[in-house]
């Protein structure tokens, strides 16, 4: 019966000792995974500093936009209005300029007109002097 003991000692012991080498392997794979984790885990912290800077940065931009808007609305306003003005003092102008102008180039139409058929006037009574006096038209 020793033999029979020493046989179930040695398996025991050859069992064990593949229980600790494949323990020692998962402890040893769980070790690196554990690392990868806390790589990936100071990776998402340095993130999580650099997007919380960033938000700090977006509303301090906005901030100073919300500044700006009230300045730059009086001055759209402003120029809105100076548009608006503009465009009355033309309108004016163009009324007090138009009337005249109108006459005047009606003016220079009829003596345009007139000193052309006084032209054409003497220009056939011309012709008709030298054809023997008949002025036929």
């Amino acid at each position: 019966m020793p033999i029979l003991v020493t046989v179930c000692l040695v398996i025991v012991t050859v069992a064990l000792v593949a229980i600790a080498a494949v323990a020692f392997r998962a402890l040893s794979r769980m070790n690196r995974v554990l690392e990868e984790l806390e790589e990936g885990a100071q990776i998402l912290q340095s993130t999580a500093t650099q997007i919380t800077a960033t938000g700090r940065e977006v509303q301090e931009f906005i901030i100073s936009v919300r500044g700006l808007v009230p300045p730059v609305r009086r001055a759209v306003d402003a120029l809105g209005l100076v548009g608006e003005r503009a465009a009355d003092l033309s309108f004016a102008v163009l009324d007090e300029v138009e009337r005249p102008v109108r006459k005047t180039m009606g003016l220079f139409r009829g003596v345009q007109a007139g000193a052309s058929f006084l032209l054409n006037r003497l220009v056939h009574s011309g012709h008709a002097a030298k054809n023997g006096g008949n002025s036929d038209g």
